[in-house]
């Protein structure tokens, strides 16, 4: 059973490679990219294996916990895309404690944990300041393995009756980016409080020690006790670490048992209703029509609701970073800079106008059977879109200028903000016609896989930004200028409705003639598996 699910991982990850070459160089693309933190890992660790054993040591046990801890949270993000769902195989005459050991084994043997493993074979070259520890290490690489996926299957379960639930599904993915995007005032937080701390290795240390007592770390304490030559809180760790993985494993097949006889279905959004003051302002139409649709997506697809926060969220993040360093103080003389943040939003424009197709799926067919034509379809999708991206971009700008002090710098921040957000929207409705980019099915894991638009998304952003900042920087330039002298702030608002209505009306008219000599071979990209 096990190899037989081992192999079934597989065959699915390489069915899905066949059908999806962009899916390979994303792969591939992701494999660079673990591969660079590996050796960024091996160098951290061989320079305080020199420089430093004992901050090595620190360091091994801190960065354990947080893998752990990594597995178990990112379980509910990736429980939706999980292909071995114990739902799959209900109707089979198969128990909880034949199935598990290959669930395990199957977890362990993915590209995340093969990439866990690799990792904690690099450990072992800061484990080598004691050979004891070294060899400790070593056997406890197994259970630190099983930590990490039962662990998850465990929180997965517990919250898959949840998580089947819409609501609960569209909650998870908003505090989820929320807290992603929100990681960098964190993090600044985090390096002031460090700053206040007379001794920060000592605060490390201490950190270390804590953790090595709980489940997720008592694995990596361990070998950390015995570094240091305390065999008895080695041997108690030990008995921690062996407590948690055989609960973990009872609690796993609890869980799948339970799943196997009552499988979980996710249930929807609820009834849905007619909004008929919308369709009474927008025009009736093809292009209308599609406005509607968009505007009711932005409110009930989770996949975009995450878009619209991040509009809200990425200014709101860099204006707290803004105030929190010091950029409005005068004494600096460069304070009101802030009000060019809501520019900002320009670089996820682009990419949210590139992938509306790819967020309809193979419901764009009804796009094609009805004889839309693409520039119908463009200008649809961007006039949806400019009905909730320009109040959000008035209310930024406004904010900022308060937040500054001076609203006679409230132009040149709508003409930056304003001219380079729709300028970014016309490109990405071009761009988005010929790679319309990948995005998680109906249904789905919101941050699964195609969550980023793979690298189609990529390649687009390589294109529309330079387009953005060239066709942008009039509007651009004047308001910057304008922060000296507010008056060309009127000629940076002229500039972005000018250069931005321009922008627009390009990327309707290019895009939908591409589209209308690409619309199979687009319904064929955004419905295929990701």
């Amino acid at each position: 059973m096990v190899a037989l699910l081992v192999s079934l991982r597989w065959r699915q990850l390489r069915h899905q490679l066949s059908r999806n070459p962009w899916m390979v160089v994303t792969l591939i693309i992701t494999g660079l990219i673990a591969l660079g933190f590996l050796a960024a890992l091996t160098a951290g660790l061989v320079a305080l294996r020199f420089a430093a054993p004992d901050a090595a040591v620190t360091a091994i046990v801190l960065a354990g916990t947080v893998i752990v801890l990594g597995w178990w949270v990112g379980s509910i993000l990736v429980s939706a895309d999980d292909s071995l769902a114990p739902e799959r195989f209900a109707l089979l005459p198969l128990t909880a404690s034949s199935l598990l050991p290959g669930f395990v084994v199957a977890g362990a043997t993915t590209v995340g944990g093969i990439g866990t493993t690799v990792a904690l074979l690099l450990m072992l070259l800061g484990w080598s300041v004691s050979l004891p520890a070294l060899l400790t290490a070593l056997i406890m690489i197994p259970v630190a393995v099983a930590t990490c996926v039962l662990g998850a299957r465990v929180v997965s379960g517990v919250l898959a009756g949840w998580l089947a639930r819409r609501s609960a599904r569209d909650l998870v993915v908003i505090v989820g980016v929320v807290l992603l995007s929100s990681s960098g005032v964190l993090l600044n937080v985090g390096i002031g409080a460090l700053v206040r701390v007379n001794d920060v290795g000592g605060a490390f240390t201490t950190i270390a020690d804590i953790a090595a007592w709980t489940p997720m770390g008592a694995v990596f304490g361990v070998s950390g006790s015995v570094a240091q030559g305390d065999f008895l809180t080695a041997a108690l760790r030990l008995l921690i670490a062996l407590a948690t993985v055989s609960a973990l494993w009872f609690a796993a097949q609890g869980l799948l048992a339970a799943r196997l006889v009552a499988p979980i279905q996710d249930a929807g959004g609820g009834r849905v209703r007619s909004a008929g003051l919308l369709d009474r302002i927008l025009p009736a139409s093809p292009v209308g029509a599609i406005a509607a649709r968009t505007l009711r997506y932005f409110r009930r697809d989770p996949r975009q609701i995450v878009n619209i926060v991040m509009l809200l969220l990425l200014p709101a993040i860099f204006i707290g970073l803004s105030l929190m360093n010091g950029l409005q103080d005068e004494s600096i003389g460069f304070g009101p800079a802030i009000i060019l943040i809501p520019t900002i939003n320009a670089l996820l424009t682009g990419t949210i106008v590139q992938m509306a197709i790819a967020y309809d799926n193979d419901a764009v067919a009804a796009h094609i059977l009805n004889g839309v034509s693409g520039a119908a379809d463009r200008a649809g999708r961007l006039l949806g879109f400019g009905l909730i991206a320009i109040p959000v971009t008035l209310l930024l700008c406004a904010a900022t200028c308060l937040i500054a002090g001076r609203w006679d710098l409230l132009p040149a921040s709508i003409g930056s903000a304003f001219g380079l957000t729709a300028i970014s929207a016309g490109a990405g409705a071009w761009v988005g016609s010929f790679l319309p980019g990948r995005a998680p099915a109906p249904e789905a894991n919101p941050l699964g896989r195609g969550s980023s638009g793979g690298v189609q998304s990529l390649l687009a952003m390589i294109i529309i930004g330079p387009i953005t900042l060239v066709l942008g920087a009039p509007a651009l330039g004047f308001a910057i200028a304008g922060i000296w002298n507010p008056a060309l702030g009127w000629v940076s608002l002229g500039c972005g409705v000018v250069l931005g209505a321009a922008a627009l009306w390009g990327g309707a008219v290019l895009g939908g003639s591409i589209l209308n000599r690409r619309w199979p071979e687009v319904l064929a990209e955004v419905s295929s598996e990701s």
